[in-house]
């Protein structure tokens, strides 16, 4: 009786939930997909493709249907996979929809603006946020696209009044100093240029990237003395870009100011090493070949090392000392290199070892290098014939 009554029991346990189960299953087959609501969280969450696949399979023939949703949600999606012209055409479907009164959300405008900023349509583009008023002015972004809107169609008064209200309502946004920065470059007022771009690093969220775009703007309208003073400040801030250390070298360079420029790469070389090789490469030119001399020691690639070393004992006339580094250069297979042969054969030359200058300058290959060689080779023969004409 007692097995009898569990069998009942599990029995029904079993039976029962497979009813129930069956129960949900069949009420689960009739419950519909409400794909627009599906597709706008997809969308919402940035599932773009999916959300594709999901606004396809709408049925738009239903009683009632929200044509205006679904093709604002169609033009925010054809936004996002970048074909701004059929995005713009669902929007304006959606805006002259009158299923339910037309799409009155105004923000829909920054889309449509966006859309004719990427298909170059600039004065749509300031018509477009004109229309969406107040809400157009709540995002920088846009203030910022419409000053630009503005300055594509050469209107640049209009362009700096529209950055002018951006500044109003939005004091701390940096972008807008910058813009008015590269339109005074562009106008020739470098000056004035200077101070926007002071204010606009004084924006608590510059970057190294923010100093490098106006290092180069600066650069390239040749204003090297604000670029130097900008980009010293910039270094000293920023010690692990690099990149701002070599700009900065560069802007020296391009003003034949070696020594400077050896100085920036000098600093920079205590902590990153590679910097080692320019800093003695722009001593020399600078004529200071014992400092050259002393950050060639800190060169960890030995070819590198060894072929500015050569230079360098050429520039102090120390031939001796270059032909004694020949070992060492034949241990490291340098040799090989035509720049380093011409280099030592240059130096045996010098010291009168003719036999071991032809030597190494018939090795090249390079066809200016060999040019330079014959010259030597023809001062050699002068010289064996006449010792008193190399005296």
């Amino acid at each position: 009786m007692k097995n009898r009554l569990i069998i009942n029991i599990v029995s029904i346990l079993i039976f029962g939930s497979s009813l129930e189960l069956t129960a949900n299953n069949a009420a689960f087959a009739t419950e519909k997909v409400d794909y627009v609501n599906l597709g706008a969280t997809l969308l919402k969450d940035g599932y773009t493709q999916r959300a594709k696949l999901v606004l396809d399979k709408v049925d738009v023939t239903k009683k009632d249907f929200d044509f205006s949703r679904y093709y604002t949600l169609k033009g925010i999606l054809l936004h996002k996979l970048s074909y701004p012209t059929l995005s713009n055409i669902f929007f304006d479907a959606s805006i002259s929809s009158r299923d339910k009164d037309g799409q009155k959300n105004l923000s829909v405008l920054l889309y449509v603006a966006k859309n004719h900023w990427q298909t170059q349509n600039y004065a749509e583009v300031v018509s477009t946020l004109d229309q969406a008023g107040t809400v157009a002015k709540q995002d920088p972004q846009m203030i910022v696209i419409k000053a630009e809107a503005y300055k594509k169609q050469g209107m640049i008064k209009s362009a700096w009044a529209t950055l002018d209200e951006g500044i109003t309502l939005f004091p701390e946004f940096s972008r807008f100093y910058s813009q008015k920065f590269y339109y005074l470059l562009e106008l020739g007022f470098y000056q004035q240029a200077g101070e926007y771009a002071k204010k606009y690093l004084k924006s608590k969220k510059y970057t190294a990237k923010d100093y490098l775009a106006i290092g180069y703007a600066l650069r390239e309208n040749k204003q090297y003395h604000s670029a130097a003073v900008l980009l010293e400040e910039a270094v000293l801030k920023h010690k692990d870009d690099v990149k701002l250390v070599e700009l900065l070298g560069q802007i020296y360079i391009d003003q034949e100011q070696y020594l400077m420029a050896a100085l920036v790469f000098d600093w920079a070389a205590i902590q990153h090493q590679k910097f080692a090789y320019k800093a003695a490469t722009l001593y020399l030119r600078a004529k200071q070949p014992i400092r050259s001399m002393q950050l060639n020691r800190r060169i960890l690639k030995q070819k590198e090392k060894f072929q500015q070393r050569l230079g360098i004992d050429i520039y102090l006339d120390d031939y001796e000392s270059l032909v004694a580094k020949t070992p060492s250069l034949k241990r490291y297979d340098l040799l090989s290199d035509d720049k380093i042969a011409y280099a030592v054969g240059y130096g045996y030359f010098n010291i009168g070892d003719y036999a071991n200058a032809k030597k190494y300058l018939q090795q090249i290959t390079d066809n200016q290098l060999f040019s330079k060689a014959s010259h030597i080779f023809q001062q050699i023969e002068k010289c064996q014939n006449d010792p008193l004409v190399c005296n």
